[in-house]
Order: C-alpha cells, then sequence, then structure tokens
C-alpha cells in the first residue's frame, strides 16, 4: 500500500467527516482542511483513479475499503502519538 502523506490525510479527512455527517461532499473536505475546492477536487480524482473513494452521481464521497483501511490504520497512528503525549504532559490544545 504505497500512498502519499497527502492522500492519506484526505483519506482520514473524509473518516472523520463521514461520522459528524450524513454525507461527505468536496465542500465538507475543503471547509474541514481550510483548502480550495479545487485542490480538494484534483485529489478527490486521484482517489478515485486509486480506487480509495467512489463519488456518487449527487456528488457524495464514499471510502472503498482500501480507502477505509489507510484512513483507519492513520486514524490509529494519529490517536496513538496523541495519546502518548498527552500522557507525556502536552495539552490537547497543542
Amino acid at each position: 500500500m504505497n500512498i502519499n502523506e497527502s492522500a492519506e490525510n484526505y483519506l482520514e479527512t473524509i473518516l472523520m467527516l463521514s461520522k459528524k455527517l450524513p454525507v461527505v461532499r468536496s465542500v465538507d473536505i475543503a471547509n474541514e482542511l481550510g483548502f480550495k475546492k479545487s485542490s480538494v477536487s484534483i485529489a478527490m480524482k486521484n482517489l478515485r483513479e486509486n480506487h480509495h473513494i467512489t463519488v456518487s452521481d449527487a456528488g457524495f464521497i464514499f471510502l472503498t475499503d482500501s480507502g477505509r483501511e489507510i484512513a483507519e490504520m492513520i486514524f490509529e497512528r494519529h490517536e496513538l502519538i496523541s495519546n502518548w503525549l498527552m500522557r507525556i504532559g502536552v495539552s490537547k490544545e497543542t
């Protein structure tokens, strides 16, 4: 599974948004990350071509099995690191 950091971050963001929203759209990702919609559109095209997401005719974005696997791995990694840092005294806000 060879994927770049940017793609990992997009997949993790889609996973997180899917837990909060009924559906995920490119505009939701752009707003969450503070990116331009055009940048997100290019990233979604790449993720779709690599079979990590599917996009419905209505523009709703869904993780494929491979996309979900990557997103969950990245989320778990971030949670592990965050929890470790908080245990050694770094504030949650930092």
